[in-house]
């Protein structure tokens, strides 16, 4: 009777500090921290006692997640920067994949696996509101950025799952519309948010996540039952897209001035050219996750001149990070980092693939599908040309991925 009462605890304890980290997260650094650790260790100890009874549930995803977890260890302990902020890089990480691997491994009801999807899609409307209001109204940014997230392309990541979590979460309406208790009036309103989160892609100017976005839209619209949903929305995208262009909005003058200056890439190309050859200097498990800023030009002049090429200065840029997800894995965790990353995106792929037609059954199982595979959409099209899947979008990527692993795991048949 004690036990089941204190499993019960347990479990409510579980969901109160998923439910506060989820909604601090894009708001509230201090707080979101608190709430996370707090939530790590209570499944830790659920985990434990499960362990103790002999309750056994190890699946395939759970060997990704340890293997995702001790690659990144020993890129920590034989980092080839060593003494600098790699243990620190190791912590940010390992928080979002243990955020994802325990988040998998729960057991909610139905109405749970709802609340906790409402809560990560609604958390954003505060900070975007007041993200908004600095940016176009006092002015006091000078981009659009969401509060606890930080740097524009970091909250354009952040914003860009959200959209296509929420476009999914609108498509379900009407996939299943005899079916589902929502109101008309509900309806309109998640259209409606979904609607201002494309805008407000616009309005961030982060042209990677702005076009991952359009294609994310043009895929989960794809995928709908409703053909009417999917002409509506399709011209409305093409209707936001084309008045941007007629009016040159912020994003379109930012791709212009780009062009103009021959430098279409924002000297993404140079930032590579650092990656690459610093990838040489510990091919194999890396420099250490966060080391990547410690590179400096006199070390790659040497590398450069130590194969007898010549050196040229012009051709290295340094902002501070790669401005690669697999560069980021290459250079911090090394060969055996990148292919770790690789491994992940391609099985999570065959997981949303495998499991899509079940997917169809309800509306709860596709609208997590959808955040599941917005999730992997911004961190594998974004990441090709900006360094995601840490801090805030990276532990947001985990939450989608394993709400939906939990789900699946919990309700579809074996």
């Amino acid at each position: 009777m004690s036990r089941t009462f204190f499993r019960n605890k347990l479990l409510y304890l579980d969901l109160i500090m998923l439910g506060l980290m989820i909604v601090s997260l894009p708001s509230l650094e201090a707080p979101k921290n608190i709430f996370l650790v707090g939530y790590l260790i209570t499944r830790l100890i659920s985990e434990v006692i499960q362990s103790k009874q002999g309750i056994k549930q190890w699946k395939s995803w759970d060997f990704l997640f340890i293997t995702i977890i001790f690659t990144a260890f020993l890129s920590t302990v034989f980092a080839g920067f060593s003494g600098l902020e790699e243990w620190k890089g190791f912590k940010v990480f390992l928080t979002a994949i243990l955020t994802g691997w325990f988040l998998s491994r729960t057991h909610y009801s139905q109405n749970q696996y709802r609340i906790i999807f409402l809560l990560i899609v609604l958390a954003i409307i505060p900070p975007l509101l007041w993200g908004l209001y600095e940016y176009l109204v006092i002015h006091s940014k000078k981009s659009l950025e969401i509060h606890s997230v930080g740097h524009v392309n970091h909250s354009a990541i952040y914003l860009t799952m959200i959209f296509g979590a929420t476009l999914g979460w609108f498509i379900s309406q009407f996939n299943f519309k005899k079916k589902n208790k929502t109101t008309q009036w509900q309806t309109i309103l998640i259209g409606i948010m979904s609607f201002v989160l494309f805008i407000s892609l616009i309005i961030g100017q982060s042209r990677g996540a702005f076009g991952i976005a359009i294609l994310l839209g043009v895929c989960l619209l794809f995928l709908t039952n409703s053909m009417k949903v999917r002409i509506i929305t399709i011209v409305t995208m093409l209707l936001v897209i084309t008045s941007s262009m007629l009016l040159e909005s912020g994003i379109i003058q930012k791709q212009i001035n780009y062009q103009k200056s021959n430098n279409t890439l924002s000297n993404r190309d140079k930032v590579w050219n650092v990656s690459i050859e610093a990838s040489r200097f510990s091919p194999l498990l890396g420099l250490g996750l966060s080391n990547w800023h410690f590179i400096k030009l006199s070390q790659i002049q040497k590398s450069v001149e130590a194969r007898g090429e010549a050196f040229n200065a012009d051709n290295y840029f340094f902002p501070g990070h790669s401005h690669s997800l697999y560069l980021s894995a290459l250079v911090e965790r090394g060969i055996v980092g990148l292919m770790v990353t690789l491994i992940f995106m391609f099985y999570w792929l065959y997981d949303l693939i495998k499991t899509f037609k079940w997917s169809k059954k309800s509306s709860t199982s596709y609208t997590l599908w959808a955040g599941s595979f917005s999730a992997w959409l911004a961190t594998f099209g974004i990441g090709l040309v900006n360094t995601t899947f840490h801090h805030e979008h990276g532990i947001l990527a985990c939450l989608f991925l394993g709400l939906y692993i939990s789900y699946r795991n919990e309700l579809k048949p074996s």
